[in-house]
């Protein structure tokens, strides 16, 4: 599991590096990010993350039947690959981590900055298409199909934001939803695998 190790090692340092840029920007545009985490904002982010491990669910099965798209292709050559190489406490550490450090960017700083611009919907879109965006710097080309997914699940934690007025309820649901998603794939391909030997 020494690719494990890298991946981890490679989550925590641009996770941090999230954190930072979120926190010089919400500084030098000065504005506060408020976390207002309370027992009730983190059992809802907890709770929130169901309807996107559904999705992901129902979103793995059609790829199942459908190999050619950019779904299935993007899960079989990232997704699939990373998930098998992680540890089930490294996954929990870059769910965290992934949960903490995009949140903060996305539904904190950058959301605040627009929301002060340009309203709260050009915050929502904005927010939303820019965290699916950041995901695929460099490879946009190859899986530019996948950024509508993933502003969509960035909408959906902007939701949770928006509902709750925390940064911890969004980053929970990040966080839960990662580690959890993790696990299911790595068990899912680990299964198919053994079918297939």
């Amino acid at each position: 599991m020494a690719r494990g190790a890298s991946i981890l090692t490679l989550a925590i340092t641009s996770e941090v590096a999230l954190i930072v840029i979120a926190y010089l920007l919400s500084w030098l545009c000065g504005i506060e990010l408020s976390w207002s985490t309370s027992a009730t904002s983190l059992t809802i982010g907890a709770l929130s993350a169901i309807p996107l491990l559904v999705g992901n669910h129902l979103l793995w099965q059609w790829t199942q039947n459908n190999p050619s798209s950019v779904y299935a292709r993007f899960s079989r050559e990232i997704i699939v690959p990373l998930c098998r190489e992680v540890t089930t406490f490294q996954a929990f550490l870059i769910g965290i981590l992934s949960g903490v450090g995009e949140e903060v960017l996305f539904r904190g700083a950058l959301n605040l900055i627009i929301a002060h611009w340009g309203g709260l919907f050009l915050a929502f879109l904005g927010s939303s298409v820019a965290f699916a965006w950041v995901h695929f710097i460099g490879n946009t080309k190859r899986w530019g199909g996948m950024i509508p997914l993933y502003t969509l699940v960035g909408g959906a934690l902007w939701l949770v934001w928006f509902c709750t007025q925390s940064l911890a309820a969004a980053a929970a649901t990040h966080a839960l939803y990662n580690f959890l998603a993790i696990i299911w794939i790595r068990r899912l391909a680990l299964r198919a695998e053994g079918r297939a030997a």
